[in-house]
């Protein structure tokens, strides 16, 4: 029937523009963030606030209040105007040397249009994905900590009549932080082992293995700590590629921030900049992203807004 043919050219489109081959389940790899996002997507090495539930979960034990964040943004805008990506995030000490937090994403991928054979208008479906995580991180000594995530995830790419394309799953995310790298105070330093468990399938029986990647990042304090710059090298397992994400911010004051970043995916041949911009108001803070793409490239002009507390 035309409405499978029509579903899958649409799952087609929706893969090449996250640049992504082999793995499914890819709205796992969008990362969330208007602050990281500021920075090119670099926070492995960052990871200071709730949104390490994502990027790094060993990063939560650099928390010193409880944490909260929400991120919204129309996502990839120059491909469709109703595709929106959302993430709730939250993080808190627990005791001497543990903390724990957890976030939800949701993607929305609008409402598309099911056809019959002769192309005569059966009605909509909406499609949709999310996932719920749950993070734990523990000092192993006053430089060093380790974090595990767990997450359950669910994405609905159709239901109509009697096809059914919906699915769920879940993985683990695994984490290493380090403080004082190579006796360098300035220096930080993060690994993760992200998004390992079994393959998605769509009842079709075809699996496709989940995006599985290993990222190392870094952070150096420069400009007597007015300036952070950081890199992160993420290794895509299945697609057995690299991406580099490179990222800057400076201090103007204690309340605001200006943010630079850079991203490349030899993979997905996907490369853009990003600015960003923080206003923090000592228990709330502002973020807000733009990235800068070829004008055919369906990152262009996507906008990231976050606000988040603490207490």
């Amino acid at each position: 029937m035309k409405k499978i043919y029509t579903l899958i050219i649409f799952i087609f489109i929706t893969q090449l523009s996250f640049a992504q081959g082999q793995a499914g389940s890819l709205f796992l790899s969008i990362n969330p963030g208007a602050k990281s996002s500021g920075m090119g997507e670099a926070n492995i090495g960052i990871a200071d606030d709730a949104y390490a539930t994502y990027y790094n979960p060993a990063g939560l034990t650099n928390l010193s209040s409880k944490e909260f964040s929400f991120m919204h943004s129309s996502y990839l805008p120059n491909l469709v105007d109703d595709m929106s990506y959302d993430f709730l995030t939250f993080g808190m000490p627990l005791g001497e040397g543990e903390a724990i937090g957890g976030h939800f994403t949701y993607l929305n991928l609008g409402d598309q249009t099911s056809t019959d054979s002769n192309n005569s208008e059966l009605g909509t479906f909406s499609s949709y994905m999310y996932a719920l995580n749950v993070s734990y991180a523990k000092s192993l000594d006053s430089n060093s900590s380790v974090g595990v995530s767990g997450k359950y995830f669910f994405q609905e790419l159709a239901v109509t009549g009697d096809f059914d394309a919906s699915s769920s799953n879940f993985a683990i995310d695994l984490g290493y932080f380090r403080h004082n790298a190579f006796d360098n105070p300035n220096l930080k330093l993060g690994l993760i082992l992200a998004n390992l468990g079994p393959g998605v399938s769509f009842n079709d029986g075809e699996e496709d293995p989940l995006p599985s990647k290993l990222g190392l990042g870094s952070s150096l304090s420069v400009m007597d700590g007015k300036g952070i710059a950081a890199l992160d090298l993420n290794y895509e397992i299945n697609d057995k590629s690299m991406s580099t994400h490179l990222g800057f911010q400076y201090s103007i004051s204690k309340q605001i921030f200006v943010r630079a970043g850079m991203l490349n995916d030899s993979a997905g041949d996907v490369s853009f900049s990003s600015l960003g911009f923080g206003f923090n108001l000592e228990a709330i803070s502002f973020d807000l992203s733009y990235l800068l793409a070829d004008e055919f490239d369906p990152h262009a002009d996507m906008l990231k807004f976050s606000i988040s507390g603490s207490f």
